[in-house]
């Protein structure tokens, strides 16, 4: 696994080996630029001389993998795993629980901030009270700026843009950016036998609402008692993975049923509303829209690279005898066309975690405390210190390779491994280990840590 090297007028130079970059380094000729990919700045003059060199990238919507080519020997390959989409929304279910309990104490009442149906404007003549602002309707029309996107999407997007942009950064001039995308027809996906003008009228084309549509599916019956509606049997559209769980009013996610039928009991456990939801397999399309979306944003960023799709990649994979991975398909990506590469043995995994917890008090007041939390202290469970460690710091624990995600108290912590399960100890009756028995590897940098496996 080599080291990337950018020389002292800032240009990129060509990789070296770990042992030299640890010589430079410890005799003060080379400072280090970046941890992720790691790489260091030469504090001399020398020449600039590099050779071709083809960057791969595999994109996607929940890993990247990067590969450096020189050749046809593999210089550096890595993962980049990014957070998942679940655990932010998780996150965000939490922090309105604590906005919503800061209502329900003794302190003082915040008002609303905006009411979203509501505008002020300001009005150059007066209102016969003699005031310029008032309140109006807030239009229909959208303020957001020409190609926003939604932070989730556009935060996955950063990403990629980003990561390229560094290892550009530490390569030569001459290097060769060759970059996987993907287009997908999700129509086509949801429905194979689509053709011509359909696409434009689609399934419900014809229908006055979603509730039309529905029913028309059910030939106007209850999917429960298979009674017809009628005014003792009135329709309700019932969403079979529940509003509460994240539904959507996806048509192919509703059922009709009667007012009868749509009962509390019918709820419970193994009932017949139950069944049907658990008969109900959700069919997402996340990863295809995000593909669709980076693919144009890449084009955009990169113009003077090249593109390439999974088809190909996957028969150059297949050629070169590489197995699955995001980083070979990288380098599948990288060698577009030959029949023979040098792999490593390596692999660099970095992972991306929260960069801290910033909640200071618990979910729920201090009922009955003797003290109540007046200061909004950080609690122990949030602590980003202890003796020299940090959170997400990389450690070793008797042998095994992680990372910390949390301190209990003053001398345990909690820790991981890559794959996100928790590492217990001996007894495996608690998730606590003492400090004294990690070793610390590497300090965590910035929101990120890496793991050579």
């Amino acid at each position: 696994m080599k080291v990337f090297v950018i020389g002292q007028n800032g240009i990129g130079l060509m990789p070296t080996t770990p042992r030299k970059a640890r010589k430079l380094l410890k005799a003060g000729k080379a400072d280090v630029a970046q941890m992720n990919p790691f790489t260091i700045r030469l504090n001399y003059k020398t020449g600039s001389a590099t050779q071709d060199i083809t960057f791969g990238i595999d994109t996607g919507e929940q890993h990247i993998g990067f590969a450096v080519i020189s050749g046809d020997t593999v210089q550096y390959k890595s993962e980049v795993d990014l957070r998942k989409s679940m655990e932010k929304r998780k996150l965000l279910e939490k922090r309105k629980e604590y906005r919503r309990n800061r209502r329900y104490r003794k302190v003082r009442y915040r008002h609303p901030k905006y009411k979203a149906h509501r505008i002020r404007m300001y009005s150059e003549k007066p209102d016969k009270k003699g005031r310029h602002w008032h309140t109006a309707k807030r239009p229909y029309t959208s303020n957001r700026q020409k190609g926003w996107l939604p932070p989730s999407i556009q935060s996955k997007v950063d990403h990629h843009i980003n990561w390229i942009r560094k290892f550009q950064k530490a390569l030569p001039k001459r290097t060769v950016t060759r970059i996987e995308v993907a287009r997908f027809d999700i129509q086509h996906m949801m429905d194979p036998t689509i053709r011509g003008k359909e696409y434009q009228h689609g399934r419900m084309y014809g229908y006055e609402n979603t509730k039309a549509y529905v029913l028309a599916k059910f030939n106007y019956k209850c999917a429960v008692c298979g009674h017809a509606f009628d005014h003792e049997h009135r329709a309700r559209l019932h969403h079979l993975t529940y509003k509460s769980k994240g539904a959507t009013d996806n048509p192919d996610e509703m059922a009709p049923v009667c007012e009868k039928c749509h009962t509390p009991d019918n709820h419970y456990p193994d009932q017949v509303l139950d069944k049907m939801r658990r008969a109900c397999k959700r069919k997402e399309y996340r990863e295809p829209t995000f593909m669709n979306i980076l693919r144009r944003r890449l084009f955009q960023a990169f113009p003077d690279a090249e593109f390439t799709y999974g088809n190909m990649t996957k028969a150059d994979r297949e050629t070169l005898g590489l197995e699955k991975t995001h980083a070979n398909d990288a380098v599948a990506v990288a060698m577009k066309g030959k029949d023979s590469v040098h792999d490593l043995d390596h692999t660099v995994y970095i992972q991306q975690v929260r960069r801290k917890k910033r909640s200071l008090h618990e979910a729920k007041p201090r009922k009955g405390r003797k003290e109540p939390n007046r200061k909004a202290v950080r609690n122990k469970k949030n602590t980003k210190q202890v003796k020299g460690f940090h959170i997400w710091d990389t450690v070793l624990y008797k042998g095994q390779v992680s990372y910390i995600t949390g301190f209990s108290g003053d001398d345990d912590a909690y820790i991981k491994d890559f794959d996100g399960n928790y590492i217990l100890p001996d007894s495996k009756k608690y998730k606590q280990i003492s400090l004294s028995q990690l070793k610390l590897i590497q300090v965590r940098t910035n929101n990120y840590v890496a793991l050579v496996r």
